[in-house]
């Protein structure tokens, strides 16, 4: 029975492709091989242990074929490689979010700089240290400090993201993670040596040590990758352990796999690269013959980005023509490639257009400049170019060929003239863009500094030209000076510089200083990863500006120069008609006490409404003279509160504190969103939040549940420009803990609108006293997320530690930024996103449901809605 079932068993999967030579031919073996083992698979000549395997496997058709072909066509391989690339997914998300967190903090301490010491924005600081004094050269160093560690932080991250990719596919192929495997043992130096995956098929001379070490290294993947996870996520069940601990280690695992893949793949190449410069070494110098092929050579091999799994080549002139890929990117590169004069053209004509000589004068350089390099880098001139005339004549008495050197550097280091042109491009027009950006806000000594960098880029490509045989040479004095002046900055413009410099210095081991060479698979991904991170940078860049440009607050005033210089509108008490409906609403029904026992009965004349809350959170918007107006106006049994004396000076949140008169109850309202530096306090605060939802649409949900708490509590894990982040808010928590310890007698609410909202409800989770200030906040983001960015170890479970109430209007956006923790309440509006967000519409549309919410009438200004006009 054995006997007749591993036959039927055999030929079932030789009839499926288990075991011929077109399904199972392009893995592993070759012709001889493939042939060998089909003789031993005669049925004929079948062991017992081989005929036990085959009745196993047809009595489990799924697994049983022992054939890698049936292994990809398996359904249990594809769960598995599809929870491989959720898990690499989220660990890159985890990784994107680092880097973008990095960049923040860079360019926020860059802000800090200039927003407690010299502003190149004031024309006070100007004045006083001339053009280009002392505060200037501090602006350049430091910006330019900020500018460098997030470039090499994102060009890393993009070649991460590369090999995210390539682990993903990697994961799908019948030999799972066949790549990653052979670099574990050494199997795969072809590869290294071109730069491009699976050209080649594993080696049938393997030694034994290889074969256990590949057996190990599968086993430690699927141990790590599968099982682990398993039993912590059965562990979740029936321990109190928390599901956000497991997201964190699968995330952990993710990770460790990206990064070995990755710096397996960079110690290959770097030892590659080392033994040929050896060998290219005694070359040059004793005039040794260098083979064209072979693996000792440094002649360049055959293989093109075009190379496939078997080594065929698309030579389909056809398929090319048919392809609209082809026309599509041919017209995208003309764009990338005319983009910069673009730009450059544009900001000229709009200078002329909008009567500003600095956009005119900035376009006018940069164009000319741009003209200059396209034609003295033109491949029309490349016959020009004399090999021998900038060789130094040291190069020439100590090495017989030095070309061999030059064509090594060209090879393995990306010193050839048209690769360093793509190589330098993405640099270039992230110095265009923040070049641009300082022009539009008048910064010139800033917008000249980046542009005489561009200038040092389009000479050294100049240069490239008449270098000859002594590029590799120059290739190395560059990168030197480029490194001890790297670290400079970054001593003289950081906070920590010895953390920093360790930072920058295993990034720049991790990009081969700037000369690893070009790898051909996963190129794109990489690209548009550069693309996304610099666009956030440049968005961050604009941001910053914006907020040393608003020095001062807007003087407007919701009652215009003074008080009754606007039409006013009149909020009467519900008639009893309108009493009735109310009653049925929540946000009218909604009361607060005022310094009495919460089991006492509330009424009109002894409760808090949110509308008399609301009111509140928008006298915080008014200058500092109108806020006792305003507060005499809305509330004549209310006075200001002094700011206590341990509050801090230098602070970007801006607060109010309103006592009754029989000092029972006070009310600290946070002011939200009206400048510039709100706007950059906003992305301190959310970025992790907003990108982690922003991820929702286009891949997994990683925003709610555990994968995303994970994500936030691990988002500060790259020690780049390291800054406290609670400082934004230090001055309302510290006016709380005043206030709680000096008046204990008191009953202490927290509001806020938008960001005052979300910084109450911060505040309120930070607090450690037994009890806690009640929050109401309107329109204002969750806190889940970023409360644990802030505290990564310090919260538990905060919905459980957090009393709040969130007045969240229909069709806002803010409000639907990071997961509402506490109560929420809906709000009515009728406007667009912008229109619901505001305070005072807000606050209409409640007027309009509840009445003034007291026994007496209340005067509000014109404006707050169309439909009280002024």
């Amino acid at each position: 029975m054995l006997r007749s079932l591993s036959t039927a068993a055999l030929e079932h999967a030789q009839t499926r492709g288990g075991f011929t030579r077109s399904s199972s031919g392009d893995l592993s073996l070759s012709e001889e091989d493939d042939e060998d083992l089909e003789e031993e698979r005669d049925p004929e000549k079948l062991s017992l242990c081989f005929r036990l395997g085959l009745f196993i496997g047809y009595i489990i058709p799924t697994w049983g074929h022992l054939s890698l072909a049936n292994v990809g066509r398996s359904w249990a391989a594809g769960a598995f490689a599809l929870w491989h690339c959720f898990l690499f997914l989220n660990s890159t998300i985890l990784i994107f979010i680092n880097c973008c967190s990095a960049i923040l903090r860079c360019y926020i301490q860059w802000f800090s700089e200039m927003h407690d010491g010299y502003n190149p924005f004031s024309s006070k600081d100007r004045e006083a240290e001339g053009h280009l004094g002392q505060g200037s050269w501090h602006v350049i160093t430091h910006f330019f400090g900020a500018f460098f560690r997030s470039y090499i932080l994102m060009s890393v991250t993009g070649d991460v993201m590369r090999f995210t990719y390539l682990l993903c596919v990697d994961a799908w192929r019948p030999d799972a993670f066949e790549a990653y495997r052979r670099l574990w043992v050494g199997d795969a130096w072809k590869e290294l040596a071109i730069g491009q995956l699976y050209i080649q098929s594993w080696s049938v001379c393997l030694n034994k040590c290889q074969k256990a070490m590949d057996i190990i290294v599968q086993v430690f993947l699927y141990v790590s990758l599968d099982l682990v996870p398993i039993l912590l996520f059965i562990l979740v069940y029936d321990t109190p352990m928390h599901g956000s601990v497991v997201c964190e280690v699968c995330m952990a695992i993710g990770c460790f796999h990206i990064f070995c893949f990755y710096f397996l793949f960079i110690f290959g190449e770097a030892w590659l690269k080392i033994s040929r410069f050896r060998w290219a070494w005694r070359a040059a110098k004793d005039r040794v013959t260098f083979a064209r092929s072979g693996s000792s050579g440094i002649h360049i091999e055959t293989e093109t980005v075009w190379m496939t799994g078997d080594g065929t080549q698309f030579l389909s002139m056809e398929a090319e023509a048919r392809s609209l890929c082809v026309l599509c990117c041919t017209i995208f590169h003309w764009l990338e490639y005319l983009l910069p004069v673009a730009l450059a053209l544009v900001t000229c004509v709009l200078g002329l257009v909008l009567d500003r000589y600095y956009l005119t004068e900035v376009g006018a350089v940069a164009a000319s400049m741009l003209f200059f390099v396209m034609l003295g880098t033109h491949e029309a001139l490349d016959h020009v170019a004399n090999q021998q005339k900038c060789t130094p004549l040291w190069i020439r008495h100590m090495f017989r060929q030095p070309e061999i050197l030059q064509r090594w550097g060209e090879r393995w280091c990306r010193l050839g003239f048209s690769v360093q042109k793509r190589q330098r491009y993405p640099f270039a027009v992230s110095l265009g863009f923040t070049a641009l950006v300082f022009g539009g806000f008048k910064l010139m000594m800033l917008t000249y500094s980046c542009m005489g960098l561009m200038l040092f880029l389009c000479l050294r490509l100049l240069w490239m030209r008449v270098e000859g045989a002594g590029g590799w040479f120059w290739a190395f004095l560059e990168s030197f000076i480029e490194f001890i002046l790297l670290n400079v900055l970054i001593i003289t413009t950081t906070r920590n510089a010895m953390r920093d410099g360790a930072v920058v210095l295993l990034l720049c081991v991790m990009r081969q200083f700037g000369y690893q060479r070009e790898i051909n698979s996963g190129e794109r991904v990489r690209l548009a990863s550069m693309i996304v991170l610099g666009s956030v940078q440049v968005l961050l860049l604009t941001l910053v500006c914006f907020a040393l440009d608003s020095a001062s607050d807007d003087k407007w005033s919701q009652f215009g120069p003074y008080m009754g210089s606007k039409a006013w509108y009149n909020i009467s008490s519900l008639t009893p008609v309108q009493e009735e409906l109310a009653d049925t609403l929540p946000m009218c029904l909604v009361r607060f006490p005022r310094g009495m026992p919460h089991s006492a009965k509330l009424d009109f004349n002894h409760s808090l409404s949110l509308a008399d809350f609301g009111l509140m959170a928008s006298l915080t918007y008014e200058p500092q003279n109108r806020v006792a107006e305003g507060c005499a106006h809305y509330f004549p049994e209310w006075h200001m509160e002094p700011r206590p004396p341990s509050v801090l000076d230098e602070d970007w949140v801006r607060f109010v504190m309103f006592t009754s008169d029989t000092n029972s109850t006070t009310v600290i309202a946070v002011r939200g969103t009206l400048t510039a530096l709100d706007v950059l306090h906003d992305v301190t605060l959310w970025l992790v939040p907003a990108v982690l939802q922003l991820f929702n649409y286009i891949g997994p949900d990683v925003a709610d549940g555990s994968w995303g708490i994970s994500m936030s509590r691990l988002s500060q894990l790259i020690p780049l420009a390291p800054i406290r982040k609670q400082t934004t808010y230090d001055s309302v928590f510290l006016a709380v803990e005043y206030m709680l310890e000096h008046y204990p007698n008191r009953l202490y609410y927290l509001t806020g609108h938008s960001l005052g909202g979300g910084i109450a409800k911060l505040v309120e989770l930070q607090l450690k006293t037994r009890i806690k200030p009640l929050t109401v906040a309107f329109a204002a983001p969750g806190v889940e997320h970023a409360a644990r960015v802030l505290f990564p170890s310090g919260i538990s479970e905060l919905g459980n530690e957090l009393a709040t109430l969130t007045v969240e209007p229909n069709n806002d956006v803010i409000s639907k930024i990071d997961v509402q923790i506490g109560n929420t309440l809906n709000a009515p509006c009728d406007g667009r996103a912008l229109t619901c967000h505001s305070i005072y519409r807000t606050l209409w549309g409640i007027f309009q449901k509840c009445g003034s919410m007291t026994r007496r009438e209340l005067r509000i200004p014109c404006g707050w809605s169309p439909e009280a006009p002024c």
